[in-house]
Parts: structure tokens; C-alpha cells; sequence
């Protein structure tokens, strides 16, 4: 094997190292703004150097070619098993002490795997039916084992990953088949599956429709979150000095509405700034998915780009009033150690390609 250009490794991938870096340092912050420095804040500091490393151990000393399938299919059984049982206890994570895991968030780069394997074995411009059939059965099966207990979550999930389907290729005609058949299945149980939802579900599609009339209620948490969020200006009121950050009025602040916390603090410029690192991360990993030398380069790639893209999308969307709150955590500025891991993990996959792409035989 040898190397074409050290100087151009470098130089070509030094960029997307800093911008992670860079939203590490503002992730790390943020949770220092919100919770001091409490056992919270270590635990993030935690899982983010440990994710962190685990990032570039991967990215270097893991050659993405040679990852075997059959690891990643075991991988895949084992979180199915771990589901299953979380779903007949009816619980979301596993708890370890004082630590807890959401097998869940490890779907995501396992999924992000698989499909770009399975797919990169007929290398055409569609994926043909039998195939499309065994990439939705892997899709929907985690997803089913989800809903649950986290309906929003495995909603969310299906998007990223039917997403991810119709960019690696689907024949227009069978696109447009499973696009009307869907379709129909939609309207025919969407009043059926509105009886099933829980009171709070419901509640979050009120208060997305009506923040006004629910503000003490359904409503409280996108009232609160866009009252921030304003209140943020063009600076922002600075470090430790958000009002509804410091006085407790925004719920869930360390993890769904973290983001809020951030335009608080440092307001529309603060603001700026992490959706320019948002974005350039996402050019990054599209553009390593396009030179990509083989399909499974450009697969991976594809795949991490728009699991982070409509991750940011559904939370940021939720804290502004575009969307309904969901309780999707925005990568790096959120806490937990599930969906820290999960980033790095994903991110790995993405800088693996990019180093790969310089060595040839």
C-alpha cells in the first residue's frame, strides 16, 4: 500500500477534524452553562473525549473495506434482542449505576453499516426489488421493536433511513408504487393511530398547533423555548446569564432543549455559528461521499450525512416552532452518552473513507 499525498491528507481533512473539535469545545460548553459543573457535566466531558478517541482510533487504524459483515450483522441481532426486551418491559435504556444507555442511538450507525454493505454488493444506479424489500425488513424490524416506547423517535429514524433508500436508488416505478400504496395506508389508519396515542402525544401535536391556548401546558415547552430563544437578541445575554436558563423555565434543557440554552447565551450570532459548523460537516461528509473511491465509501458516507442532517433538522426544527418538540437530541450540544457515542461512532465511518480514499494498492 502506499500513500499518495501526506501533505494533501493533511491539508484535505484537517478542516472537518477542527470543525468536530470545535463543536466538541462548544458542546462542552454549553452543558457547562447549563449545569455548572455537576456530575453532568463530567459525564458529557466523559463521553465526549472517550468519543473523541474513539473517532480517530477508528478513522485510522480501521480500514472500512475490511470491516466484515458478519460482525455487523451480529451487532445487529444483538441491539434487536436488546430492544425486544426493552419493549416487553416497556423501557427506553439500560441502566448501569449511575450510568445510562439508550440501545437505540446504536441502530443508527449499525443501520448506516449494514445497508451501505448490502447495497454496495450490486453497485447500480437502482437497487433492485429483492433487495429494496431485505433493506426496508432491516429498517422497519428495530424500528417496530421502538415505537412503543418512543413513537416520535422511531418515526424520525424511518425518515432518516427511507431517506437514506431513495438517495442510494429506488426505480421510479416502484418509488412511485410504495409512494401511493403508503399513501393510502396513511390516510386509511392516521384516525385509528390518533386514538392510540398516548395523552402527552397528543398533548405535543396541540401545543405545536396552538402554544397560545396550551402555553401552561402542552404548550409549555415551545413557549418557553421560543421566549428564549428571542430573548437571546443578536449577542445574546453572555455566559451564565440567560434568564430562563438560570431561573429552571426551560424543561429539559441538558438534552432536547440544549439548543435554546445556546441562542440564549450567545444569541443570533452564537446561533450562526453552529449551524455554519452543522453545515460545513455535512458538506464535508457529502463531499467525501462523492470522491469516494468505491461504492461502500460513497454508501457510508451518503448514509451519515442524512442521519446528522435530519437529526439537527427534527430538533432545531422542534425549538424554533417548525415542528413539533420531539425528543431527537441535537448532536454534540445535547447531553447523553448514547447519542455522543453514536455521533463519534457515525463520524468515524465518514473520516475512515476520507483517510482510505489517499491509499491504493
Amino acid at each position: 500500500m502506499r500513500i499518495t499525498n501526506i501533505k494533501g491528507i493533511f491539508e484535505e481533512n484537517f478542516c472537518g477534524f477542527l470543525v468536530v473539535l470545535i463543536l466538541a469545545i462548544l458542546g462542552i460548553l454549553n452543558q457547562w452553562i447549563i449545569s455548572g459543573t455537576s456530575s453532568i457535566f463530567w459525564k458529557n466531558l466523559f463521553w465526549h473525549i472517550t468519543g473523541f478517541i474513539l473517532l480517530i482510533f477508528l478513522a485510522v487504524f480501521i480500514d472500512y473495506r475490511k470491516i466484515p459483515f458478519q460482525i455487523v450483522w451480529s451487532l445487529y441481532i444483538f441491539l434487536i434482542i436488546i430492544l425486544f426486551i426493552l419493549m416487553i418491559f416497556k423501557r427506553r435504556w439500560l441502566y448501569f449505576g449511575s450510568f445510562t444507555l439508550q440501545p437505540a442511538e446504536f441502530i443508527k450507525p449499525i443501520l448506516v453499516l449494514l445497508i451501505s454493505l448490502i447495497a454496495s454488493r450490486e453497485p447500480t444506479p437502482y437497487i433492485n426489488f429483492k433487495t429494496l424489500i431485505k433493506l426496508f425488513i432491516l429498517i422497519v424490524l428495530p424500528l417496530i421493536l421502538i415505537l412503543p416506547t418512543d413513537l416520535d423517535y422511531a418515526l424520525i429514524m424511518l425518515v432518516m433511513f427511507i431517506s437514506f433508500l431513495i438517495f442510494i436508488g429506488i426505480p421510479k416505478r416502484i418509488f412511485l408504487s410504495l409512494s401511493i400504496i403508503g399513501l393510502i395506508f396513511g390516510l386509511i389508519f392516521a384516525p385509528l393511530t390518533w386514538k392510540k396515542l398516548k395523552p402527552y402525544q397528543k398533548g405535543r401535536i396541540y401545543g405545536y398547533l396552538h402554544p397560545e391556548k396550551y402555553a401552561k401546558t402542552w404548550g409549555y415547552h415551545l413557549n418557553q423555548a421560543l421566549i428564549a430563544i428571542g430573548s437571546g437578541g443578536l449577542w445574546g445575554y453572555g455566559f451564565k446569564k440567560g434568564w430562563s436558563t438560570r431561573l429552571h423555565y426551560l424543561p429539559a434543557k441538558h438534552t432536547d432543549l440544549a439548543f435554546v440554552v445556546w441562542a440564549e447565551t450567545w444569541g443570533f450570532i452564537g446561533v450562526t455559528l453552529v449551524l455554519f459548523l452543522y453545515g460545513y460537516l455535512l458538506y464535508f461528509s457529502i463531499k467525501v461521499s462523492h470522491t469516494a473511491k468505491d461504492w461502500l465509501g460513497k454508501y457510508l458516507g451518503l448514509g451519515v450525512t442524512l442521519v446528522l442532517l435530519w437529526q439537527a433538522f427534527f430538533n432545531i426544527g422542534g425549538c424554533s416552532g417548525i415542528l413539533p418538540i420531539t425528543s431527537i437530541p441535537l448532536p454534540f450540544l445535547s447531553y447523553g452518552g448514547s447519542i455522543t457515542i453514536s455521533v463519534y461512532f457515525l463520524l468515524s465511518l465518514v473520516f475512515n473513507v476520507a483517510l482510505k480514499r489517499h491509499f491504493f494498492k
